[in-house]
């Protein structure tokens, strides 16, 4: 509740900004009445808007924790008798809700645009057809998201072993992190390989947060 109360003006001003882009899309498709070629160029606006707020959402598992030594609230932080697998899933949780947040929003956003394009935006039907593969598909997302996740925590924890060339240290793990992880993934495309990244990336944080950053 403490990490939802103090993201919770940002994740607000987000989800605002989201509602008012996709507002400014749909009467834009409504009152111009935009030929085929212009519809493609709105649903590149789209994956634009989307993936950029995902970035923000990115960005925020690096300044969850930077804040929190920022504010040197880091000590007090430790000094509770609450595990630190309970601290890394707290952080976890509430930038896994925002990224489910604003996913949402864009959904419903989108589907909105399809209807004042009289259904012309994109094709519907094979998204209302269900089929395992498609699920599959949302649970590898999830997998994915939870081990960059973690491992944006990993190496930010990294990071902050080093007194100096912190930021330096945090890039370069979190790029080998990521390289390594990628490499596995095409060579072992399966949800055994994201399963067992997930597991490492978050026992790599709960072990740096509890032995190698803890209260000096």
């Amino acid at each position: 509740m403490t990490d939802l109360r103090n993201r919770r003006n940002t994740l607000l001003a987000t989800l605002a900004t989201t509602v008012l882009l996709n507002a400014a899309l749909s009467i834009l498709i409504f009152y111009l009445h935009l030929p085929q070629e212009g519809l493609g160029l709105i649903t590149m606006l789209d994956v634009i808007i989307f993936a950029g707020l995902l970035l923000m959402t990115f960005l925020h598992c690096f300044s969850t924790w930077q804040e929190e030594w920022k504010q040197q609230a880091i000590t007090h932080l430790l000094s509770l008798p609450v595990p630190r697998t309970y601290m890394l899933m707290s952080k976890y949780i509430v930038i896994l809700l925002e990224a489910l947040l604003i996913t949402v929003v864009m959904i419903v956003g989108m589907w909105v645009q399809l209807g004042m394009s009289n259904g012309q935006l994109f094709r519907v039907e094979p998204l209302l057809l269900f089929d395992w593969s498609k699920v599959l598909l949302i649970v590898k997302w999830l997998f994915s998201a939870t081990g960059l996740i973690f491992l944006c925590f990993t190496s930010i924890f990294l990071g902050k072993c080093s007194r100096s060339h912190s930021m330096l240290i945090t890039f370069l793990s979190f790029t080998a992190g990521l390289l390594v992880w990628i490499v596995a993934f095409a060579n072992f495309p399966s949800f055994l390989t994201l399963l067992i990244f997930c597991l490492a990336y978050f026992s790599a944080s709960c072990y740096l947060l509890d032995k190698k950053v803890g209260i000096e």
